[in-house]
């Protein structure tokens, strides 16, 4: 049973998916989603496992408050929010964002952490991570379009929609597989960025990068994490040009393709994102 919660915090509402019985594990979305990307993976998933799929703060009907998007904050948030729900020791699995989130939370709370796997995502500030925002040098656009300050709001007025269509229908990393983000998942998408203040959220924790860096360079110093560690990388996505940032963080590191698939991974290969997750947990899991 699939159950939408909306859990409160300490200066946070997060609407969160609760799914399932067994070990838990937490799923993080990417930017510009919300938990709704992970549609066809919960359900995969709950025969087996106790999913929490939030929206991460600033996103989807999770609060918007004011700053606070760096993604060790953030990663506060979600681990207070996993002990809020009883949990504490839990995988975690982040797509693009939500995997620069899945970083400082096993690295503040690495007793509650089993795994983490980074899909199609990486550590800013490690490694040759710095080019993932230059275009000249590799990197998308969007990074710094949406680290502008204002300039997003303004001219994504009533325009949600298209823009939305252009990252995944258009843009060079987008998607592959083209039915699997259909007209009403986009209309998901596009009515949370409409919603007032999320243009603003959203894009927070772009313009927070800067302070990820930092952040992440400070907790990389202390040593490499234990916590196993797998990246997944899509054909004809981001690939695994992150897996250098993951390795100058992480002692134990393996990695994996998913064919045919571009970036948006749990909506264009779901089944085949759950064999490897779930391959990978049964190692983890038996190896402690």
């Amino acid at each position: 049973m699939i159950s939408p919660r909306r859990v409160r915090l300490p200066g946070h509402v997060i609407n969160c998916v609760v799914a399932g019985q067994g070990p838990p594990v937490l799923l993080l979305h990417g930017w510009p989603q919300t938990a709704h990307a992970w549609r066809e993976v919960v359900p995969l998933l709950a025969g087996r496992y106790t999913v929490v799929a939030p929206d991460l703060p600033g996103f989807g009907a999770s609060s918007r408050p004011d700053g606070g998007c760096d993604k060790r904050t953030v990663a506060a948030t979600l681990a207070r929010l996993m002990t809020t729900l009883g949990h504490d020791r839990y995988h975690v699995v982040g797509h693009d964002v939500g995997g620069q989130v899945a970083y400082p939370l096993a690295a503040l709370h690495p007793q509650a952490v089993r795994s983490l796997t980074f899909v199609e995502a990486g550590i800013p500030g490690l490694g040759g991570s710095l080019a993932a925002g230059n275009p000249l040098t590799g990197g998308s656009w969007h990074f710094g379009f949406n680290m502008v300050p204002d300039l997003p709001e303004f001219l994504l007025a009533g325009r949600e929609r298209g823009y939305l269509e252009f990252m995944f229908r258009r843009d060079t990393i987008g998607l592959y597989v083209t039915d699997a983000i259909d007209d009403a998942a986009l209309d998901v998408y596009a009515r949370a960025l409409a919603a007032p203040g999320a243009v603003r959220a959203t894009m927070g924790y772009y313009r927070a990068l800067p302070a990820d860096i930092a952040d992440n360079r400070e907790l990389s110093a202390a040593g490499p994490l234990r916590t196993p560690a797998l990246v997944v990388g899509a054909r004809h996505g981001v690939g695994l040009g992150w897996l250098d940032t993951v390795q100058e963080a992480v002692a134990e590191v393996s990695s994996r393709w998913i064919e045919e698939c571009g970036h948006y991974v749990p909506e264009e290969r779901p089944a085949e994102l759950v064999r490897l997750l779930t391959d990978n947990w049964q190692e983890v899991e038996q190896g402690e």
